[in-house]
């Protein structure tokens, strides 16, 4: 990660997919916490539309200091276990 991405965002799921990823931010939104998501660039051309959202897996990021507010609202919409099998280890 770079050095101002991780000095300024929190991880708060690693290795979303990409309907997950922004289910997620549409979520955090909702309750008025900022969220991107971040994760390896693959050329679309190299492996075409489907192949690409399917390969590319992004890392969720919140503001750093809004990860504990973050994860208590998709505590609430999606429950301890799912979130804690998100959550980078």
């Amino acid at each position: 990660m770079p050095r101002a991405l991780s000095e300024e965002f929190d991880v708060l799921f690693v290795a979303l997919d990409p309907t997950a990823g922004e289910l997620a931010r549409e979520i955090l939104a909702g309750a008025g916490i900022p969220s991107m998501l971040s994760g390896p660039d693959f050329d679309i051309a190299e492996l075409g539309p489907a192949a690409h959202a399917t390969v590319r897996r992004a890392d969720l990021y919140v503001p750093r200091g809004a990860r504990s507010a973050a994860r208590a609202v998709m505590v609430e919409a999606w429950g301890e276990l799912d979130v804690a099998a998100k959550e980078p280890r």
